[in-house]
């Protein structure tokens, strides 16, 4: 079951070890997949989310907002059934958080099930999500 749920933690868990595009690959990697079948997809991911710079560097020269990208692009490479996603955006601006929400709109319209954690709520108010909200210590339900 784990191989069919995407994760985005707060905290990144990038391996420190592991250049930006290894770490993106690793999930294909561990499903077996040889990298001749993912490299291509991979790039294109590093470069939709602008890290394509970026892929041979390690995390300790990322930004908070890099390494954000880094941890969601990880996440939704095999295309999970469903993603977990702690505060994607927390880390990234305004425009970035736009694009990235567009993501998970576009993985969710493929199948995937999204479930989003954040405090941003204007950024959602664009997007037909159902959403589940705690309001003065109330689940509330809406879209």
């Amino acid at each position: 079951m784990r191989r069919h749920i995407g994760i985005v933690f707060q905290e990144f868990r990038l391996l420190d070890h592991l250049t930006t595009f290894e770490n993106v690959a690793l999930p294909l990697r561990v499903l077996g997949q040889p990298e001749s079948a993912y490299r291509s997809n991979v790039t294109e991911l590093l470069q939709w989310v602008g890290l394509g710079e970026r892929m041979d560097a390690h995390p300790s020269l990322l930004s908070g907002g890099e390494k954000q990208r880094a941890a969601i692009a990880r996440a939704v490479i095999g295309r999970p059934d469903i993603l977990l996603a702690d505060e994607p955006t927390g880390n990234v601006d305004p425009d970035l958080s736009k694009r990235l929400v567009r993501l998970f709109a576009e993985l969710n319209k493929m199948g995937t099930t999204i479930i989003l954690a954040t405090h941003e709520l204007p950024l959602l108010d664009s997007f037909p999500f159902p959403r589940m909200q705690l309001e003065d210590g109330q689940v509330v339900f809406s879209g």
